[in-house]
């Protein structure tokens, strides 16, 4: 003899059979479940920023000399400049270039009369970076070019001293402000632009 289910017990059968369902598959572990698909960007691909630190990389070179002189009678005797630089890249090369001045000028006056030193340097800069987008640095030349005159001035005396010369130096400086290398009589200390 074949029963005829009302629609209402129809309705809470299949409810309970959906139940029983979503009980089972909550019980299972959860790496047997399905994961969600990541949504997709419309509009395609956008490229990733560059992951080099040497790529668009700026700032400058705090410069600071001893000045002999100015050491040797108690005056301020560090002369500071600055060498602005930046960094080109040429298939994959990476070129750091810049240039700046160093101007010093200080005066000591005794009862005597005065020693005045004059000190005026250029620097160039040329070098490599290499890097990735943990670390990096920069193998730097500095080409200085600089000239000195101590005149000292003494009851009706006067004495010019000039000097002038040329030097290169050569240092690494890992990409990280406030980075330095020093070597006698001479200190660079990197500052990066943001």
């Amino acid at each position: 003899m074949k029963r005829n289910l009302d629609p209402t017990a129809k309705t809470h059968a299949l409810l309970g059979i959906l139940i029983l369902f979503l009980l089972a598959a909550c019980s299972q572990s959860p790496g047997s479940l399905a994961t969600p698909t990541p949504t997709t960007i419309i509009g395609g691909d956008i490229p990733p920023e560059s992951s080099n630190l040497c790529e668009g990389l700026s700032g400058t070179l705090e410069m600071q000399v001893l000045v002999g002189p100015s050491d040797a009678v108690g005056l301020e005797p560090i002369a500071i400049g600055t060498i602005p630089f930046s960094v080109t890249s040429n298939e994959k090369s990476y070129t750091v270039q810049g240039g700046g001045a160093l101007t010093y000028e200080d005066v000591l006056e005794q009862e005597w009369g005065t020693f005045t030193v004059n000190f005026d340097q250029t620097a160039v800069v040329s070098g490599m970076c290499t890097a990735d987008e943990q670390s990096g640095t920069l193998d730097v030349l500095v080409d200085l070019t600089g000239e000195q005159n101590v005149v000292v001035v003494s009851e009706g005396f006067q004495a010019e001293y000039p000097w002038s010369g040329t030097q290169a130096l050569n240092f690494d400086l890992p990409i990280l402000e406030g980075a330095s290398a020093e070597g006698e009589g001479w200190i660079f200390i990197l500052h990066l632009n943001e």
